[in-house]
């Protein structure tokens, strides 16, 4: 079972190959990579059947290096050694026949003439290059073999590591909601490429604004409600007890703005209420304060 916010998903087992089939055919890039293209035998490559056997789709993915891949769909019910080895075994002793591969490379061909948007992808990945050219250069190396299934065996694994040839298995689930069914459903598998996850570089902090400077709170200014004004900072004040505009975020407050000798300059009559909204607040915490309009209003930030 799956459960997705509190929702009961089943697993949901395909009756027939062609259920997994079309599913595998709608979400062939998320099973081969954004750069890649799928090619259907059933609507694609009728006329590729000199290699004893016809798959049930290929694919060319520019996912890294070029590659491309024999992909057979099947159900785990199918028996092993009956039916699916020896498919395999026509798929690897197929692709060597040069009259199969020249096959494979005019069908591609073909279908990349008719379809402008695949065409285009294969002609952004190869520059210059002449794309039936490439073509017979890609499908000249070895392919993957993809086997997608709905249930993947630990003999099947033993199986595939034994031939001749690099196989992948694709454990293609489907879990459909409980009481629904399969109109509302899941996918679980693992693609066959990374996913490249791009992240924002981290701009540096912008820079604080002119006429302000920053303040690091001691442990008597929570006790007694204030903020001391550094004597850098004492010419943006008036040199004479007065009440200030501050600016905060918890709306702008008429603050008690003194000096003193001994103290020199600072905030407090009236300030208890902003350090009571911020609890939060611990030695060594900086605030910044920015002169709005020049002796009459400023404004208060904790910087984070």
């Amino acid at each position: 079972m799956l459960l997705i916010d509190g929702v009961k998903y089943e697993l949901w087992t395909p009756s027939t190959e062609d259920e997994l089939e079309q599913m595998v055919k709608e979400h062939a890039q998320d099973i081969f990579g954004e750069q890649s293209i799928y090619f259907d035998k059933k609507q694609k490559l009728k006329s590729l059947s000199g290699i004893g056997s016809i798959p049930d789709g290929y694919a060319i993915s520019f996912q890294g290096m070029p590659c491309w891949y024999i992909c057979e769909v099947e159900l785990h019910t199918h028996p092993l050694y009956e039916h699916i080895v020896p498919q395999m075994t026509k798929f690897i002793n197929g692709v060597k026949s040069l009259s199969s591969q020249r096959e494979i490379i005019n069908a591609f061909y073909g279908e990349l003439n008719r379809d402008p948007f695949n065409g285009a992808l294969v002609r952004s990945k190869i520059g210059s290059a002449e794309v039936y050219h490439f073509i017979s250069d890609l499908i000249s190396k070895p392919p993957i073999l993809i086997i997608v299934i709905d249930q993947k065996t630990k003999e099947l694994e033993e199986v595939c590591d034994s031939l001749p040839i690099e196989v992948k298995i694709v454990e293609f689930q489907t879990f459909t909601r409980e009481g629904i069914g399969l109109p509302v459903h899941a996918h679980l598998f693992e693609p066959l490429y990374k996913p490249v996850i791009s992240t924002k570089p981290e701009l540096p902090p912008p820079p604080p604004p002119e006429n302000s400077f920053e303040v690091a709170l001691a442990p008597s200014c929570m006790k007694y409600y204030y903020i001391h004004i550094p004597k850098p900072s004492k010419d943006l004040f008036p040199n004479f007890k007065t009440t200030l505009e501050l600016s905060t975020d918890i709306g702008l407050l008429q603050v008690g703005f003194n000096t003193d000798p001994d103290w020199g300059s600072y905030f407090q009559k009236d300030f208890a209420k902003w350090f009571k909204a911020h609890p939060e607040l611990r030695q060594g915490d900086r605030v910044r304060i920015t002169v709005l309009e020049s002796m009459k209003q400023y404004r208060l930030e904790i910087v984070n």
